[in-house]
Parts: C-alpha cells; structure tokens; sequence
C-alpha cells in the first residue's frame, strides 16, 4: 500500500517536515524529538507548560491516541510549512511509515493563541479543547485560515 495515499484512501495527501537538515528519500524521521527536548528541558523550555497543559488534556479528556511529546508532526501544506520554518530550515516531502499507526490531524492555530499575551487560564482550556477535538478556527475567527498539522506515533518516510 502506497502510505501516502493511505490517509484518505486513494486521494493523495501530500505532507511536509520542517528540519533542520535534508534527509535522503527513503529516510525515516523518527517520533519523539519535539517532546524528549521539551522534557529533558522541562521549565526551561519556553513551551514547557502548554505541551504539559496539552498533555494533561489529551490523556484526561480526549481519545486522541497520539501524544505531542512521542509523535512525528507534519504540516498538510507546502504553505503552511513555509510559514512556519524559520531560515537554514528545509522542507521535506514526507509520508506516515506506518500507515495503519495512530494519527491525528489538528489545527495548530489553537496553540497560537493559546500563547497571545493577555490569554485567560479559561481561553487556554477552551482553545486546548477546541485543538484535541479538532476543530478549524472558524469557531472563533471565520476569516481566518485553520493552520492542520498531522501527528503520526510512527515515524515519517522522506519522500521523492
């Protein structure tokens, strides 16, 4: 089974991984990097509390499989991973290994505005919620674009 096809069936999603360095086709990114750096700097991370905020939410209230701190994260357009890179970094075409593993697709924007200054402990829960369930940002702004990543618990294959 072709595993970029494998999310929608025989509609082709393609997905991309911003990295520090390029990685040959046929590459694996392996899960968990995001949150092994999260935690081995715990406080010291400037987003320590949202991931453990995050974490508690999806383990407590949701039956969202995949966890931020062990998954592998891509972004569903070329677009968005654009924007999100920062210089030096490359953009990979990448597709789930596995493609019967546990994923999710979000809406990143939530997490966005969960770190705007002036951000109410009740807005940090409402927007946590609205990100586990998946909802586009068109709960709170209409005229704003949802920004969907996908989080895999397997690794992401390099691809072309």
């Amino acid at each position: 089974m072709n595993p970029r096809k494998a999310l929608l069936g025989d509609e082709f999603l393609q997905l991309f991984h911003v990295r520090e360095e390029r990685l040959a086709p046929g590459e694996l990114i392996e899960p968990g990097r995001w949150g092994s750096e999260v935690i081995k700097r715990g406080k010291e991370h400037p987003f320590f509390a949202r991931e453990m905020l995050l974490e508690n939410w999806r383990k407590e209230r949701t039956s969202v499989p995949v966890s931020r701190l062990s998954c592998t994260f891509a972004h569903e357009t070329l677009a968005q991973a654009v924007q999100y890179a920062r210089p030096g970094e490359v953009i990979l075409p990448v597709a789930p290994g596995d493609p019967d593993a546990p994923h999710a697709r979000l809406n990143m924007l939530w997490l966005t505005w969960m770190g705007e200054p002036g951000v109410t402990t009740s807005q940090k829960n409402d927007w946590c919620a609205m990100y586990w369930a998946g909802r586009p940002t068109s709960d709170r702004r209409p005229d704003i674009t949802p920004s969907w990543e996908w989080l895999f618990a397997c690794p992401l294959l390099v691809v072309r």
